[in-house]
């Protein structure tokens, strides 16, 4: 992979001779830069104010991970909190839970928080590439634009049993996660030289989940991804999300084409940044330094063949990866699929169908005999689930004749029940649907052992 170079260094220039005018010129030229300044400082912040988000941000002279140099105008953007109309119902995360809460500024799930006033315009030329590193920046650096913790600190409550209306009692998903135990390994490391794959997350969504689902993510696991996108109705470079057009209208039924349409994107604009990407929907929890983990030590070469997630056999000769765990594809099988199978007959480039995880699968494995990797662990527990926590942890073989659609699928990796299901090192869990669980999830996995 090619790495962005360094900001080129300014050198003084030592020796010169400065008369008396030219030392009093500039000295009056400083006075006036101060002015300056300090009007800036006391304006700027009156503008966030009034605008409803953060001023945009120059983009950073010195990141740790320095992936190229951007000049994104809003590198560094969080969303301003904002106080809640009755704020003594807005003390408790459990409150989060319910569909409908009176708490969108604690909860950070407000559409509001993503409107934009005084005329700040978020609007992107039809040939806009967004910067697909900048939660990365930020998540290395710490901070957004103005200093503040980034990701937003979660509350220690958080590391309390939370159920999916909020309740105290019968968290499935904490249950599973204590039993394995699972825990995510950090989102930043120091770079120790080693071979570290490269990896960009991205998710289909719609315009609907910016301030919801997609906000959850951008603020919990995105930035522990080396580039992050999301693909969605509306773009928004704050997110980043982009909206671009495909085969077919917008419908979950047409999935095919969309996924067709972001690896097209994928493949045009950042196939030599990155050694894999890593593709599923807004309600899916991934834990980014597992899967970065899992992945050095599966994979030599990213040039090489490698198609890897959860698999499934729906009929006797129909394999895939499920696409609600979502898959990975090294930059080698991108590369193949984007010049020789994009348009290929045997890749079904006009179908339309939901199953974009059977399409991607089939076409891999008829036109360049790609088949699927094993993810499991040395005792056969599983990465990649295609349910949440607590569903796999409570999940039960069916009665004798009786029939189940999962343990079907994987006839030939027979699933194992109880804390067995899950690897230690597991890398995403799906159907997460609610922000405050994402939030939920991430908190027990990084932060309460603390």
């Amino acid at each position: 992979m090619r790495r962005g170079q360094s900001l080129s260094r300014i050198r003084k220039k030592r020796g010169l001779g400065l008369d008396i005018l030219t030392v009093t010129g500039l000295l009056c030229l400083s006075s006036l830069l101060l002015v300056w300044v300090g009007l800036a400082v006391h304006y700027i912040p009156q503008m966030e104010q009034n605008s409803g988000v953060s001023a945009p941000a120059t983009s950073s002279s010195s990141i740790a991970t320095a992936e190229k140099s951007t000049n994104n105008p809003w590198d560094g953007w969080q969303p301003l909190p904002y106080d809640d109309v009755d704020t003594t119902v807005c003390q408790s995360w459990r409150t989060c839970f319910h569909d409908r809460h009176a708490c969108p500024g604690f909860c950070r799930d407000s559409p509001k928080d993503l409107l934009v006033k005084n005329d700040v315009s978020i609007s992107v030329p039809d040939d806009w590439v967004p910067d697909v590193t900048m939660l990365r920046r930020m998540m290395v650096r710490g901070t957004d634009a103005h200093g503040n913790p980034w990701p937003p600190p979660l509350d220690q409550e958080l590391c309390e049993p939370m159920t999916s209306t909020g309740g105290k009692q019968g968290d499935i998903n904490k249950d599973l996660l204590d039993a394995v135990p699972i825990r995510g390994m950090p989102l930043v490391t120091q770079d120790d030289q080693s071979y570290s794959p490269k990896i960009l997350c991205m998710v289909y969504t719609m315009e609907n989940s910016h301030a919801t689902k997609i906000r959850a993510i951008r603020e919990t696991w995105a930035g522990g991804c080396d580039g992050f996108l999301a693909f969605s109705t509306k773009s928004d470079p704050r997110i980043p999300a982009i909206s671009i057009p495909h085969q077919g209208e917008e419908s979950y039924d047409n999935m095919w084409q969309k996924v067709r349409s972001m690896l097209e994107f994928v493949g045009k604009h950042y196939l030599e940044d990155f050694d894999f990407i890593f593709q599923g929907g807004d309600d899916l929890f991934v834990m980014p330094g597992n899967l970065r983990n899992y992945l050095k030590h599966a994979v030599s070469d990213p040039e090489q063949d490698f198609f890897a997630g959860r698999r499934f056999r729906q009929t006797k000769n129909v394999y895939f990866n499920s696409g609600g765990a979502g898959y990975v594809i090294s930059r080698g099988t991108l590369r193949k699929y984007i010049t020789d199978g994009f348009n290929h007959p045997l890749c079904n480039p006009d179908g339309e169908t939901s199953q974009e995880d059977v399409q991607i699968a089939q076409c891999l494995n008829k036109k360049f005999n790609i088949g699927l990797v094993d993810t499991r662990d040395e005792e056969g527990r599983e990465r990649f689930h295609p349910f949440a926590p607590g569903t796999h942890y409570t999940w039960e073989h069916p009665e004798p004749g009786e029939r189940d659609w999962y343990e079907d699928y994987n006839v030939e990796w027979p699933v194992k029940v109880g804390k067995d299901c899950c690897a230690p090192d597991s890398v995403s869990f799906h159907y997460v649907k609610k922000p405050a669980m994402v939030r939920h999830l991430h908190a027990l996995l990084y932060n309460c052992d603390q």
